[in-house]
């Protein structure tokens, strides 16, 4: 009995051994073979009994395919998410290996028992899965945003905030999502992630545009304050209004202004031509020239265009004038500072003012500039000189041009410390306003009294007078200051 037992076991082990498949090196080698899989197998969950290796590997490849696009990853960083379909990322399985291993497996199966199982592990290379997140996590991470600053002529300067950046730590991400994708679930993975700092803030912005300096020149004189004029300061105020200059850039007036001309919209108002007045297009626009001048020295800008007018003006003191003109004298200034600034000018109708303001970074430790000027001489007059002109009426006089006495001025900016003491006076300009002769027209001489009983007397013309020589002014004539 024994023996037989034994003999059953021996023959048993041998069919057994008989049907165990052929070893093969790989899946092509075992599909030139005709190899198929036994009765019986699941890989997956996917029936392969009976199939080629290659004929089971796609189809649990297609199965995988089907499994990616149903799981998700959940990137959190901070208040923000981002769901990541597997499908998307370099995720692979061990198919081919799997298949292989069903492969080994006996052909047949016993009926009513249940099939073999097998599984595949999913896996990603770290670099790959790395290299992908970031490409897909770009939601997740951005660089930082600068504020900005602008200025409109009636609110002002108008911020937008800062942004700062945020980056995620990919070493800790990919290792967090592997450690998920090896054992075959999706998940939420908390980002460890770090901040990058804007590097300009809107606190930045605001200490930029602080206000550096301000000057005011009034208009309400009967001269000063004509329609014609004030309408010439108001555009020309408008045209430099919220002109912004960057570090190293010069501002050019008569370019902000353009020319004074008609086809402009400029209109004629007073202006100085060669010692005298006359009406210009854009006359009255030196006052506000002037008003930028002297905003200009008291931000500590680098003058490098400036003239004066013929004579000193009453709207501001001597040496602190700036004339110019189309096509001729300009004022020219550079932001020698490190920041922007912004030119604001503004025209008070009501109390007949014109104010320019500067705005940038405050100069260096607190220091505030003035600017004051003196009369440091007077000239000689050189008279007035008489011209015949046989357009007047007899004896008439006109004075063409007033004769003046020219003045010199020494103009000086004074620094003072923030708690307000004088640390340093530097002359700007030493300015010579040349004397100007006078100049007279007049008429013919009045006939003498005669004597009426003679016709001859009556009906001879006396003769008309010598015109008195005229020297030419020792001075060049200036252009039109407007």
């Amino acid at each position: 009995m024994k023996n037989t037992a034994v003999c059953l076991l021996i023959l048993l082990c041998a069919i057994m051994l008989a049907g165990c498949a052929k070893e093969y090196s790989g899946i092509e080698e075992a599909e030139s073979s005709g190899a198929t899989l036994g009765e019986c197998i699941l890989i997956d969950n996917v029936d392969v009994s009976g199939m080629t290796p290659a004929g089971a590997v796609a189809a649990v490849e297609a199965a995988h395919t089907e499994t990616l696009k149903g799981l998700y990853y959940t990137i959190t960083a901070g208040e923000d998410s981002l769901d990541i379909n597997a499908a998307l990322l370099p995720i692979s399985f061990d198919t081919r290996e799997t298949v292989m291993e069903a492969l080994s497996l006996k052909k047949h199966w016993p009926s009513g028992i249940p099939p073999r199982q097998l599984y595949t592990t999913m896996g990603a290379d770290l670099e790959q899965l790395k290299q992908a997140l970031e490409q897909l996590s770009g939601e997740l991470q951005y660089e930082p945003t600068d504020a900005t600053v602008s200025y409109d002529a009636e609110k002002g300067f108008i911020y937008t905030d800062h942004k700062d950046g945020r980056v995620l730590d990919m070493d800790h991400l990919a290792d967090s999502m592997a450690e998920l994708i090896s054992v075959g679930k999706g998940g939420s993975i908390a980002a460890v992630t770090s901040p990058v700092p804007a590097k300009y803030t809107a606190d930045m912005a605001r200490q930029d545009t602080v206000l550096i300096s301000e000057f005011t020149t009034s208009f309400a004189g009967s001269t000063y304050g004509r329609a014609n004029r004030v309408f010439n300061i108001k555009k020309a105020a408008s045209l430099i209004n919220g002109k912004t200059i960057a570090p190293g850039e010069e501002f050019n007036t008569n370019a902000a202004l353009g020319d004074r001309t008609k086809e402009n919209g400029w209109k004629t108002a007073t202006g100085i031509r060669d010692g005298a007045y006359v009406q210009e297009y854009g006359g009255g626009v030196c006052q506000v020239s002037t008003t930028l001048y002297n905003a200009a020295l008291m931000a500590d800008l680098e003058i490098t265009e400036r003239h004066h007018h013929s004579w000193p003006l009453g709207y501001v003191d001597i040496g602190r004038d700036a004339t110019i003109s189309t096509g001729g004298p300009n004022l020219r200034f550079v932001n020698s500072g490190p920041s922007p600034i912004t030119i604001s000018a503004a025209v008070d109708t009501v109390e007949k003012t014109v104010t320019v303001r500067i705005y940038g970074r405050a100069l260096e430790n607190g220091v505030r500039i003035d600017v004051t000027s003196k009369k440091t001489g007077t000239l000689s007059s050189p008279g007035t000189e008489t011209v015949y002109d046989p357009s007047l009426a007899p004896g008439e006089r006109e004075t063409v041009r007033k004769a003046r006495r020219g003045s010199v001025s020494e103009t000086y900016k004074l620094y003072y410390s923030a708690d307000g003491e004088l640390i340093n006076k530097e002359l700007v300009t030493e300015d010579t306003y040349r004397s100007i002769s006078g100049i007279v027209h007049v008429g013919p001489k009045k006939e003498a009294a005669s004597d009426t009983s003679s016709e001859a007397a009556r009906q001879t013309p006396a003769p008309a007078p010598e015109p008195t020589p005229v020297s030419e002014p020792s001075q060049t004539p200036q252009q039109t200051s407007q």
